[in-house]
């Protein structure tokens, strides 16, 4: 449905409410938050060499149960609490819509 929108934004690169207010344009809706919801993804096996943390990054549309997914990559840092997402860039590597809602 915003397959081809959301592939223009991938790879670029985003503060989280930047993100958000794109999103908010492409989807043509209000998100609840457009700072999201930020879950960090962890891997199975760590590589130790590879210096990128990965992050899923949830935005709920207002007024329906429909959302957005967005996986983004930034460099890794010593501990959570070292991102800061609402004043640092991020890149988006991928965006999904979950259509939760059923047309009508």
């Amino acid at each position: 449905m915003f397959e081809r929108k959301f592939g223009m934004i991938e790879g670029e690169t985003f503060q989280l409410d930047e993100l958000g207010k794109e999103i908010e344009s492409i989807v043509g809706s209000k998100l609840e938050d457009v700072t999201g919801q930020v879950k960090r993804i962890i891997g199975y096996k760590p590589d130790l060499e590879n210096n990128t943390e990965y992050f899923n990054i949830k935005f709920q549309l207002s007024h329906v149960t429909d959302y957005v997914d967005v996986v983004a990559t930034t460099e890794k840092k010593q501990q959570l609490s070292d991102y800061h997402f609402e004043k640092e860039a991020f890149k988006v590597q991928l965006i999904s819509y979950h259509r939760m809602s059923h047309p009508k």
